[in-house]
Formats: C-alpha cells, structure tokens, sequence
C-alpha cells in the first residue's frame, strides 16, 4: 500500500433518482438545534461543547509556541481551519503550519487528521498545508495541499497533486476530535465573565493531550467563554508540556509551551466546502460512497 493510499484511509458516482436516494445524495435535511443550557458553568461549558456535533459553524484555531527548553520560542506556528456544516452532513479541515520546533515536540492539534499533518510537516520544508473534506461516503485528502498566502483562507481550498479519494465507509461525525472533553472539574468564573481551569489534574480532565506528553508544568490552564446564546466564542489553551527522549547518552527532558487559541463563530450559517481540485479514485470507491450514502439515511 502506498503512502497516498495510507493517508487517505486514515479518516476512516452514481447516479440516482427520485425519492429519498436523490435526496441522501445531495446530504439535504432538517435542522434546527435547540441552544446549549445548564445550571453550573461546567454543565453549561459540556453542554456548549455537545453543541457542536448538532450546529453548523465554523472554529479557527491559532498555535504559538510560547516556550522551548531546546530552542527559539515567541511565533505563531499553525493554523488550523474546521468548517463543520451538520445540517448536510458535510466536514471541512484545513491545516497550515508554517514554523515549528525542532526534533519532535508534542502535536498542539486534537484529532487524528491533526496528528497526521503534524507528523508529516518537515521542519525543513515548511510552509505545510493539509485539506481533508468528509461526507457520510467519502473522504477527499490532500496531505501536501497548496499553502495560501498569510491571513487567506481560500473557499473553497484547494487539493494538491496528491489529492485522493476514499470511502468512507463507517460513517462518523467528522469532527475530528474534542476542544473541550467530558469532565467533572469545576470551573472558577472569572470577573469577564469566562470560565477558567488552572488546577493541574482539572486541566488534563478538560482538554485533548497528545499521548506523547510526558508530564504538565506549572502555567497550564484554559479559558472559556461562552456567546449570548450559551455557545461556545472562544477557547484559550495555554499548554506547558514535558516531553522526555532517551538515546545512549541517558534520557532528557525538554519543555515546550503552546497557547492554543480558538475562535467559534458562523453559528447557523456556516459551510463545508468541497475543496477544489482533481483526485484519484476508482468506479468502486464511488460505487462505495454512494453505497453508504444510501444506507444512513
């Protein structure tokens, strides 16, 4: 199997007509999410962040990394742009990094798409973009997107040459991982009316840590705050993390601060681009697609 057909399995035509096939295949149905409530902050927080998988919007996520034990600190490193469009079940994310630490460091995004555009963004070969568009049947991938210009954000993006298409053949959200987990820790309520985590053990019951941390130092927290509507605005992710590398000489730690930055808007209004661009697939993989397309109705 080669490298494109690995990638593009990692997320995971035909034509049709009348009645509720052409419907399914054109992803077109009801939609009207009640707003998120709860009487405690951390209540209204986990209901805000279920509200997610229900409301079209969009999430815009800036990386920094704030410090390096190993090397320079103080610039922006990543971009990460989701279109999540529920109402027609269709998924966007657009990954851009343009700077990052040296040798490996943990990845700053949740999800596997994340973890995949963070493992194969070469330091030397930077800037990176990556594009990965989900349906209930197929999954478009592009690990070596073209790279938009600083501050662009193309609509719809764009695939490269490595562009692919897959089945997806066990349907899932497409949201590609969780800012803000399930949890019991109580949230301070801070003066400006967010919501804030700064208690270690709190802080790893919030939010998504890559399995390659090693441990948290002091300055993790993360700070919440929620539109008039009980939606989750934005989510401030400051991550000071150890990860620990062991060779001949003895194992060393090596500390790395992230702060994560997200901004939640286009409630309602949102959507998901199909991005542009030629890809590479088979009769039986749009035979596939259109097959599941079908049968979740």
């Amino acid at each position: 199997m080669n490298r494109r057909r690995f990638l593009a399995g990692i997320g995971g035509g035909v034509s049709v007509l009348g009645g509720y096939a052409g419907v399914r295949l054109a992803d077109i149905r009801p939609y009207d999410p009640a707003s998120p409530t709860g009487e405690t902050p951390r209540e209204r927080i986990v209901a805000a962040a279920r509200h997610r998988y229900a409301a079209d919007h969009r999430a815009v996520t800036q990386v920094r990394i704030t410090h390096d034990s190993n090397g320079a600190a103080g610039y922006d490193a990543a971009t990460y742009r989701e279109y999540h469009e529920h109402s027609r079940r269709r998924h966007t994310h657009v990954f851009t990094t343009r700077r990052r630490p040296a040798e490996h460091v943990p990845n700053p995004f949740h999800g596997l798409f994340g973890y995949f555009h963070w493992g194969t963004a070469d330091r030397d070969r930077l800037p990176k973009t990556s594009v990965v568009h989900v349906t209930d049947g197929e999954i478009r991938s592009s690990w070596d997107a073209p790279t938009p210009e600083a501050g662009d954000a193309p609509n719809p993006p764009e695939l490269g040459d490595d562009g692919i298409s897959a089945p997806n053949s066990e349907p899932r959200s497409g949201m590609n991982g969780e800012f803000v987990l399930p949890h019991q820790t109580e949230w301070a309520e801070r003066d400006d009316g967010g919501y804030e985590v700064t208690a270690p053990d709190g802080y790893a019951e919030v939010v998504t840590l890559p399995a390659s941390v090693d441990g948290l130092r002091d300055g993790c927290r993360v700070l919440v705050r929620l539109d008039a509507d009980g939606r989750l605005s934005r989510i401030v992710d400051d991550r000071v993390v150890t990860v620990e590398s062991t060779d001949d000489n003895g194992t060393t730690a090596r500390t790395v601060g992230y702060r994560i930055v997200t901004e939640f808007d286009q409630y309602g209004t949102a959507t998901a681009p199909r991005p542009t661009g030629d890809v590479e697939t088979t009769l039986q993989n749009r035979l596939a697609s259109a097959g599941t397309d079908l049968s979740v109705y």
